[in-house]
């Protein structure tokens, strides 16, 4: 009893250090920046989040006596994209060192919730000498942070970069010393594609993406993604018949980036694809019209997008950077004749289909007090080409001529 008591005594004494020993490589890390944004417009546009989040300017509308009352001024500020995150690292499992990463802005999960904490990133990953494993939920595979713009306004280019993040299962491999090979499977969370929320679990399988990563980001470096996704909008039809069809889309991005002399970089970015409405972009789909009597079970088309930008951006000169960031996004239309006596119904989902292209050149100057503390100015010319009417298959018949917007934005950014 005396030897059992002493070996208990001795465990309890020992557990302390030896809960230690597990734990002591483990380390924690907060982190963050507070990002305050002051944006000026001379156009009314589409914008959300208080016109943080800025797309193209909306459609003229013109009154009875000739005039767009859509030119008119707008100021706001906004502090609602500073984030706040938290890492750990130094855990090993299965022989891979893990971590795990969160970070939240306070941009709300919608509209109605702004200045509310935003789930961003909360994810685990595994990794291994030549691969790894994530699960959890990030960043989408099209959007590739090695060829990421650096513009003031937000979202790294967005709307004409993607603007996606879902929970995925993301594997990554090094196939040779500068080419990396990534997979993802996604289920959107946050930025899910138009028509019914529930369509792409209905269709039981993931957004499915691969991409290949060739170079080195510090010098040459470019890369290749490829995707199909699916939705199921529908369970049964008004007489509760089950129905079978999906919605199946493909998209092709394609990115580069060079760095050359002292740190003068050029990054390129593009897209194509059908319904890329859950990467913030163009896209949806609609009901396919048929000569002959509807069958109940019937088929969808998507509308196809193109986007692309290009970004120089200058080296470090006393503090200073020069940047000049140019965007162009284009409606291409649906492959099949679109049922437009549907107009208004359940079975049409198209954002903006009488959009026909917008534009955008962003020439930008930041200067770094220190690597804590940033300051930035950017003007933004945004130009978009709208239709008055559109054809079955989403192509413009009559135009309004070219309009545009102005913005000019402030940002004083401190890291912590």
């Amino acid at each position: 009893m005396k030897k059992r008591q002493t070996i208990v005594l001795i465990l309890l004494l020992a557990f302390p250090a030896i809960v230690n020993a597990q734990t002591k490589e483990i380390s924690y890390k907060f982190g963050g920046f507070v990002e305050f944004k002051s944006y000026f417009d001379d156009y009314r546009s589409k914008t959300s989040r208080y016109d943080l989040q800025y797309k193209y300017p909306l459609s003229p509308d013109f009154n009875d006596d000739g005039i767009d009352i859509n030119k008119s001024n707008s100021l706001n500020y906004s502090i609602a994209a500073s984030r706040l995150t938290f890492s750990v690292s130094g855990m090993r499992f299965l022989n891979a060192d893990v971590n795990t990463y969160a970070e939240a802005d306070f941009l709300g999960s919608g509209e109605s919730y702004l200045n509310m904490f935003n789930l961003r990133h909360l994810y685990m990953n595994f990794q291994w000498k030549n691969s790894s494993l994530l699960l959890g939920q990030t960043n989408h595979l099209n959007y590739v942070a090695e060829v990421a713009s650096n513009m003031v306004g937000f979202g790294s280019g967005y709307p004409f970069n993607s603007l996606n993040r879902g929970m995925q299962v993301r594997y990554e491999t090094k196939l040779a010393e500068k080419i990396k090979f990534l997979a993802a499977a996604e289920m959107y969370s946050g930025h899910k594609s138009l028509g019914p929320a529930s369509a792409q679990a209905q269709s039981g399988i993931p957004d499915l993406h691969a991409q290949l990563k060739f170079g080195d980001a510090g010098k040459l470096f470019g890369g290749v993604t490829f995707g199909y996704k699916f939705f199921k909008p529908r369970n049964t039809d008004v007489s509760k018949n089950p129905i079978s069809t999906t919605v199946s889309a493909f998209d092709v991005s394609l990115f580069a980036k060079a760095v050359i002399g002292k740190g003068y970089s050029l990054k390129l970015w593009g897209i194509y694809g059908e319904n890329l409405s859950m990467l913030n972009m163009l896209g949806g789909y609609g009901k396919i019209e048929y000569a002959a009597s509807e069958p109940l079970d019937f088929d969808y088309t998507n509308l196809r997008t193109l986007s692309t930008w290009a970004e120089f951006e200058t080296p470090s000169y006393k503090n200073f950077n020069l940047g000049l960031f140019y965007g162009y996004q284009k409606n291409c239309g649906t492959k099949d004749k679109v049922d437009t006596s549907t107009y208004g119904s359940n079975y049409l989902y198209f954002s903006d289909q009488k959009l026909e292209w917008f534009s955008r050149i962003s020439p930008r100057i930041t200067y770094s007090l220190s690597k804590k503390l940033i300051f930035g100015l950017e003007y933004n010319l945004t130009f978009a080409k709208w239709s008055k009417s559109v054809d079955e298959n989403m192509k413009p018949i009559v135009s309004f001529d070219v309009n545009h917007n102005n913005r000019l934005e402030f940002m004083a950014k401190l890291i912590f």
